[in-house]
C-alpha cells in the first residue's frame, strides 16, 4: 500500500535519490550522485513537500511553494519502476489541491508530464529555454549608456521590483539565493534612471570552475529595456565566470541576441499556468534558472 504524507528533513536524501534516478534516464553519463541540493530544504521549510512511501521506501515526491496567490510546482518525480500508474496524479493533487490560487510549473518535454498538467487545468503558454555560454566571447555586449550597480540585498525597492516583475512577493527566495548561492543583486541604470534589476548567482560551491554562473531573476520595466539589461548582465558575468547560464521564456526579446552571441540551447521546458492571463510579462522577466522559478 502506498501512503502520501508530508516529508521530513531526514528524508531529503531519499527524496533526492528519486530525482536522481529520473535524471539518469535522460542523461546516463551523469557523475556519481552528489550532495542534496539546498533548494529541497528550502521548499520543505518555506513551502510544501510530500512523499509517496511504499513498504517503508520513498518512491515519489512533489513540492510546491506558494508566494502571494501563486503556487509553483517545484518538483514532481516518481521512481522509474513505479511510473505509469496514478501516483503522479495523486501527488499533484495533494501538493496543488483545488483552491483559488494560480497553479503553475515548468513541464519537462515528457508528453506524459505535460498531459498531466493540462488535465489539471494548467494551460501551456510558451517554451522556456535553458541557454548556456561555454566559451565567453571577447566582444563586449554592454550597451554604452547602461550602468550596472551592485544593490543591497535588503533594499525594499529591490524586493518591490522583483515582486512586480515576477508577479508575486517572495523575500524568502531572494534571501535564499543570496545566502545559499552567493547571489549578487544589482540595479541596471540608463541615463541616471533605474530601468531594471537582477541577480547574478555564482553557485554554492566557490571552488567549482565547471559550475556555470546563473543569471536571474532579472526584470526590466519595458520590453525595450529588457534585452539591454540581460546583455549588460552577461557582459558583467563574462568578466568573472567561465560559463554563463540563463533561462529565457520564448516571448523575451533577448532570446535571439543571446543565440547570436554564442549561447546554445541545452534544454527547454513548457511554462504552464492555470491563470486566465499571464501573471508576469514574459517579455520583461528572466526567471531564476532554478527550481524556484
Amino acid at each position: 500500500m502506498t501512503t502520501i504524507r508530508p516529508a521530513v528533513e531526514a528524508e531529503l536524501q531519499a527524496v533526492f535519490e528519486v530525482f536522481y534516478q529520473n535524471e539518469l534516464l535522460d542523461n546516463p553519463q551523469l557523475p556519481l550522485q552528489g550532495d542534496i541540493p539546498p533548494y529541497l530544504s528550502h521548499v520543505l521549510q518555506t513551502g510544501t513537500l510530500y512523499v509517496a512511501e511504499e513498504n517503508g521506501r520513498i518512491i515519489g515526491f512533489a513540492g510546491a511553494i506558494t508566494r502571494g496567490n501563486i503556487s509553483f510546482l517545484t518538483d514532481l518525480f516518481v521512481l522509474p519502476s513505479s511510473q505509469s500508474g496514478r501516483l503522479g496524479k495523486t501527488l499533484l493533487q495533494t501538493v496543488l489541491p483545488q483552491d483559488n490560487l494560480i497553479h503553475c510549473t515548468l513541464s519537462s518535454s515528457d508528453p506524459r508530464a505535460l498531459a498531466l498538467y493540462i488535465r489539471a487545468r494548467m494551460r501551456p503558454w510558451w517554451p522556456h529555454f535553458a541557454l548556456q555560454l561555454d566559451k565567453p566571447s571577447h566582444e563586449r555586449l554592454l550597451a554604452r549608456d547602461m550602468e550596472i550597480i551592485e544593490a543591497h540585498a535588503s533594499d525594499p525597492a529591490l524586493l518591490d521590483w522583483d515582486a512586480r516583475a515576477s508577479g508575486r512577493p517572495r523575500p524568502d527566495d531572494l534571501e535564499f539565493w543570496v545566502r545559499e548561492e552567493r547571489a549578487v543583486p544589482a540595479w541596471f541604470r540608463r541615463r541616471g534612471q533605474i530601468v531594471g534589476y537582477g541577480y547574478v548567482r555564482f553557485g554554492a560551491d566557490s571552488n567549482s570552475k565547471s559550475q556555470p554562473c546563473r543569471l536571474g531573476p532579472l526584470g526590466a520595466g519595458t520590453p525595450e529595456d529588457a534585452t539591454a539589461c540581460v546583455l549588460a548582465a552577461v557582459d558583467w558575468v563574462m568578466q568573472r565566470a567561465e560559463k554563463v547560464h540563463v533561462d529565457v521564456p520564448g516571448p523575451h526579446p533577448c532570446l535571439a541576441p543571446l543565440l547570436e552571441h554564442g549561447f546554445h540551447i541545452i534544454s527547454f521546458d513548457t511554462f504552464v499556468s492555470s491563470a486566465v492571463t499571464p501573471f508576469f510579462d514574459a517579455r520583461c522577466y528572466i526567471a531564476s534558472g532554478g527550481d524556484l522559478f
